[in-house]
């Protein structure tokens, strides 16, 4: 079994802890962490990247941010667009928005996959998405995916939006398993040590009947992160 790690922190490298991760996805949260990802991954082929700011850490954002991640992403074609999304349980969502909409439209110009954090803001993420043309988007994560039915039906009508997933339970995550098609999930320990990522896998193909399922997953996730 070959996983990557979809979604973690710079505290928290999978690959380095769990025999069967072979890489792991490294979302910022904040512009201080950009240098700090940007010299851990001289060190190592294992690390896939990703810039941005996280809707918890706007508070300490500086003017002209997105010229600067502009400036980032460009140095190198394999850097992504994350963690960045929207939050209602969290101060200033004018702002939210405003901030994750110009990350948002630099990924588009771009074409850089980007990674999405949302807690009960759906409805706003889907009206920025019904903004662009489907053509237009690039691969989009929704991270620890926690959508209801109708949320989950109206993300699946994007061909390139995938669902990645860090605890599997009755309340979270059984019913969107089972309805989200198994070419659109994947795997992640959002930097929690606690998740074991082969365990998860093997509670999706239970739920899924599918004892092919580890190599599908490994292969949904590098054709998320390679555009």
């Amino acid at each position: 079994m070959k996983i990557i790690d979809a979604h973690s922190h710079i505290d928290f490298m999978t690959h380095r802890e769990q025999m069967d991760v072979v890489g792991t996805v490294c979302c910022t949260v904040d512009e201080f962490q950009w240098e700090v990802l940007l010299d851990m991954v001289k060190h190592s082929d294992k690390i896939y990247s990703a810039f941005g700011i996280h809707p918890w850490y706007i508070k300490f954002l500086d003017d002209g941010f997105e010229s600067r991640l502009e400036n980032l992403l460009k140095t190198n074609s394999s850097f992504m667009v994350g963690e960045i999304g929207l939050d209602k349980y969290k101060p200033d969502m004018d702002k939210q928005i405003a901030v994750f909409e110009k990350q948002f439209d630099l990924a588009v110009k771009l074409h850089r996959t980007i990674f999405i954090h949302c807690v009960g803001a759906w409805d706003k993420i889907l009206h920025i998405l019904k903004q662009y043309k489907q053509s237009e988007l690039p691969n989009i994560l929704m991270h620890s995916y926690n959508g209801n039915e109708r949320i989950t039906n109206e993300l699946l009508n994007y061909d390139n939006i995938m669902f990645s997933f860090n605890k599997i339970d009755e309340y979270y995550g059984i019913g969107r398993i089972q309805q989200i098609p198994t070419n659109k999930i994947l795997v992640e320990t959002d930097g929690k040590r606690d998740v074991v990522l082969s365990g998860l896998i093997n509670e999706i193909s239970h739920i899924k009947q599918d004892d092919d399922i580890a190599e599908t997953i490994y292969n949904n996730t590098l054709q998320t992160i390679n555009g």
